[in-house]
């Protein structure tokens, strides 16, 4: 052994030298996240449709790439892109384990998709009697808790103190404004029990559908992709497909935004990375919501071959219809 040692004393010595950096700077994870620019994708890959209505254009989601707890070495790649975007995570964030991030991400993703559904289904079939979605709201499942609170990621809140889940906006608007002293009734790893919240207690979920009995038939495709922010255009995606006017025109359109069964746009996070990639994929008009309106226009303005692309603020599922029926005659009088 000694032998070996004195044999191979360079080659070991060079070896720790190289190796032990290396693992410290592609190991060590740090408190801070990355977001990076993505790609955009059709949604007619992600939920089909049984009809034959014609679609000449497309509707597509806009994703980032986002890494949490990113490593030192990743952090020193980002301070060196100014397209990349680096920040800290608050300290619960920090708190989360990866399979807890992929199991909040799986939940915003799944009740984006049945808001969707129930929102372009309802209006869709104000013009078609035919057309049939049966739903019911069943749980707020818990995608962000405060650092000491009794919740865990992924509990399904279906009743507070009287209230149960019967009564989906009475529930909705408990949960959303919680006291002291309120029992909370969740569901956790399928067993029922009561949380009685305490002074701090803090946490973020989404609402989740129980949808049966949907005419015409959808399928959803298995997709990596997770987060709530593709709801609108899923929205319009669905709703597109259900009515027999295009409202696509031929245009390629995109935008971000979470979705509320109401048409309510919601803000969502790296819409900076999200208007290059949109301009990059030759994306006509791109739906913002106008809580990251400024961000969106700061990052339009920056790119020289903007003005191929209409950036749109909007607020609700019905500004995006209108503009789609008539506004967009305007930007497109050539169509």
């Amino acid at each position: 052994m000694i032998y070996l040692l004195k044999r191979f004393y360079p080659l070991i010595i060079l070896t720790i030298l190289i190796f032990i950096p290396v693992w410290v700077l592609c190991g060590t994870r740090t408190n801070s996240y990355l977001t990076l620019k993505g790609d955009t994708m059709p949604f007619e890959s992600v939920i089909e449709i049984d009809t034959d209505n014609n679609q000449e254009g497309k509707f597509s989601t806009i994703y980032v790439i986002s890494m949490q707890k990113s490593t030192i070495f990743q952090n020193i790649l980002a301070d060196m892109d100014p397209k990349i975007e680096r920040g800290e995570l608050s300290k619960a964030s920090q708190e989360i384990s990866d399979i807890d991030s992929y199991k909040a991400s799986k939940i915003q993703y799944y009740s984006s998709i049945e808001s969707s559904l129930i929102l372009a289904y309802n209006e869709a079939k104000k013009d078609d009697s035919d057309i049939i979605l049966d739903y019911e709201f069943y749980s707020y499942d818990i995608t962000y808790k405060s650092v000491d609170s009794q919740f865990k990621i992924g509990d399904k809140i279906i009743g507070m103190n009287d209230i149960t889940n019967d009564d989906m906006d009475l529930l909705l608007n408990n949960i959303r404004n919680p006291k002291i002293g309120d029992k909370c009734i969740i569901i956790r790893d399928d067993k029922e029990m009561e949380i009685t919240l305490a002074e701090g207690e803090g946490y973020y979920g989404y609402p989740r559908f129980n949808i049966d009995n949907a005419l015409p038939k959808y399928k959803l495709n298995d997709n990596a992709v997770g987060g709530p922010s593709g709801g609108l255009l899923q929205s319009l995606s669905i709703y597109n497909r259900l009515t027999k006017e295009d409202l696509t025109h031929g245009l390629s359109i995109a935008g971000t935004g979470t979705i509320d069964i109401n048409g309510n746009v919601g803000m969502i996070g790296g819409i900076r990375e999200k208007i290059p990639t949109a301009i990059d994929d030759d994306v006509d008009v791109f739906f913002c919501v106008s809580g990251n309106y400024i961000d969106a226009l700061e990052s339009y303005n920056s790119i020289p071959n903007r003005n191929k692309m209409k950036l749109i603020k909007v607020d609700t599922f019905y500004d995006c219809i209108n503009y789609l029926k008539e506004g967009y005659k305007d930007d497109f009088k050539n169509l």
